[in-house]
C-alpha cells in the first residue's frame, strides 16, 4: 500500500501545481515580484515625502527666525522711541526755560522802550510844562542809546538759543514719528511672518502625516513581501520534493503476517498542516545534516499531538523558545521545536489533541530507539491513521 501511496501523492502534487498555473491564478513568484515592485514604489514615495517635509520644516524654521528678528527689531525700535521721547521732553523743557529767560530779559527793555515811546510822543513844551528839564530828557536818550545795543545783543543770543531749542524739539518730534512708523512696519512684518510660519508648519505636519502613512504601508508591504517570499520558497520546495518522490520506485511488498507477530507501526500524524520544507538527511548550506523534518508553519498556527504518549519536557531550552518532547513508548520519542504549550511535564496526551501554537517554523525529530526516522514517511505509511482521529 505504501508503495502506491507515495507515487500517487507526488503525482497529485504535480497535477495540483500544474492545474493551479493553468487556471490563471498568480504564482507565488509573480505575486512576490509584484509585491516587491509595489514596495519599491512605496519606498520612493516615502523618500519624496520626507524630502518635502524637510523643505517645509526648513521654510518654517527660516520664517520663525525672521519673525524672531522682527520681534528683536521691534524691541529695539521701542527702546529708540523711549529715547526719542526722553530727548523730546528734555528739548521741550529746555525750550520752555529759554523762552522764560528771554521773556525776563526782554521785560526791562520793553518797559524802557514803552517809556521812551511815551516820551517821544510828548511835545517838548508839554514835557517842560510838566517840570521835566531838557537835561533829563537828554540824559534819558543818551542812556537809551548806550543800553539798547547791549540789550539787543543779549536778546539776540537768547533768541538764537530759543530757535535752536525749537529745532531740537522739532527734530525729536520727527524722529519719534519715524520710529513709530518703523515700529508699525515691523509689527506688520512680524504678523506676516507668523502667518507664513503657521502655513509652513501646517504643511510640514500634513506631509509628515502622509510620510508616516506611507512608511506604514511600506512596512506592511515588507511584511507581505516576506510572507510571499516564504510561500514562494515553500512552494518551490514542495514542487522539488514532489519531483523527487515521483521518480522513486515502488518499495518491496510487505510480508504477509505469519504465525509470528510483526512489530506494529507507530500511529503517527504530522503536528501541523503545512508544507514540508526540509527532510531527514537534508544538508544545510553550513554542511549540517538534518535529523528531522521542518514544516513551513506560521506564528499562531495550531499544533496537534502527533501520537499518543507522555510529555517529558515542555519549555525553553538554550536558543529555542519552545521545545516539547513526547515519549510514545516502545522506544519511540518525538522532539519538536518552535512550539509553545500549556501542558505540564508528565501530562498524558493522545494523538490529534491540541498541543499548542507554533512560534514560527516547527521542526520535528522522530526517533526509534535513538535512531532518527522521517516523521513524514511514518505519517504517510499509516494511511488509516494519517489523519487525526474523530472525537467520539
Amino acid at each position: 500500500m505504501r508503495a502506491v501511496i507515495i507515487p500517487l501523492m507526488a503525482a497529485l502534487a504535480l497535477a495540483t501545481t500544474g492545474s493551479a498555473q493553468v487556471a490563471g491564478a498568480p504564482s507565488p513568484e509573480s505575486a512576490l515580484a509584484l509585491a516587491r515592485a509595489e514596495a519599491a514604489a512605496a519606498n520612493k514615495r516615502v523618500q519624496a515625502l520626507n524630502a518635502e517635509v524637510g523643505r517645509a520644516e526648513g521654510e518654517a524654521a527660516r520664517l520663525q527666525s525672521e519673525q524672531l528678528a522682527a520681534a528683536a527689531e521691534i524691541e529695539a525700535a521701542e527702546a529708540r522711541i523711549a529715547v526719542a521721547d526722553a530727548a523730546l521732553a528734555h528739548a521741550q523743557a529746555e525750550l520752555a526755560q529759554r523762552q522764560e529767560a528771554l521773556a525776563r530779559k526782554r521785560a526791562p527793555t520793553a518797559a524802557l522802550l514803552a517809556g521812551v515811546a511815551t516820551m517821544g510822543r510828548q511835545p517838548p513844551l508839554l514835557a517842560i510844562a510838566d517840570g521835566t528839564s531838557i537835561d533829563e530828557i537828554v540824559r534819558v536818550r543818551a542812556l537809551l542809546d548806550t543800553t539798547m545795543p547791549v540789550i539787543a545783543r543779549r536778546s539776540a543770543a537768547l533768541a538764537a538759543e530759543v530757535r535752536d531749542s525749537e529745532r531740537l524739539a522739532k527734530a525729536a518730534t520727527e524722529a519719534r514719528a519715524d520710529i513709530a512708523a518703523s515700529k508699525r512696519d515691523l509689527a506688520q512684518r512680524q504678523r506676516r511672518f507668523a502667518a507664513l510660519e503657521r502655513q509652513a508648519t501646517e504643511r510640514a505636519a500634513q506631509l509628515s502625516g502622509k510620510a508616516f502613512g506611507a512608511e506604514d504601508r511600506v512596512l506592511a508591504g515588507g511584511e507581505n513581501v516576506a510572507d510571499l517570499a516564504g510561500e514562494a520558497k515553500a512552494a518551490a520546495s514542495a514542487r522539488a520534493n514532489a519531483r523527487r518522490l515521483a521518480v522513486l520506485g515502488f518499495s518491496p511488498p510487505r510480508p504477509f503476517a505469519g504465525e509470528g507477530r510483526t512489530p506494529r507501526p507507530l500511529p503517527y500524524s504530522l503536528p501541523a498542516e503545512a508544507p514540508l520544507i526540509e527532510g531527514v538527511g537534508s544538508v544545510s548550506p553550513f554542511g549540517v545534516e538534518a535529523r528531522g523534518i521542518r514544516l513551513a508553519t506560521r506564528r499562531g498556527m495550531p499544533v496537534i499531538v502527533p501520537a499518543d504518549g507522555r510529555i517529558l519536557f515542555a519549555g525553553a531550552y538554550r536558543d529555542h523558545d519552545g521545545v516539547v518532547i513526547i515519549d510514545h513508548g516502545r522506544g519511540w520519542t518525538t522532539l519538536m521545536t518552535g512550539v509553545v504549550t500549556s501542558l505540564p511535564k508528565g501530562a498524558r496526551v493522545r494523538r490529534g489533541e491540541s498541543l499548542g501554537r507554533a512560534l514560527d517554523e516547527v521542526a520535528v525529530e522522530l526517533r526509534s530507539n535513538g535512531r532518527p526516522i522521517s516523521a513524514a514517511l511514518i505519517a504517510g505509511s499509516s494511511a488509516p491513521l494519517s489523519n487525526p482521529p474523530e472525537n467520539r
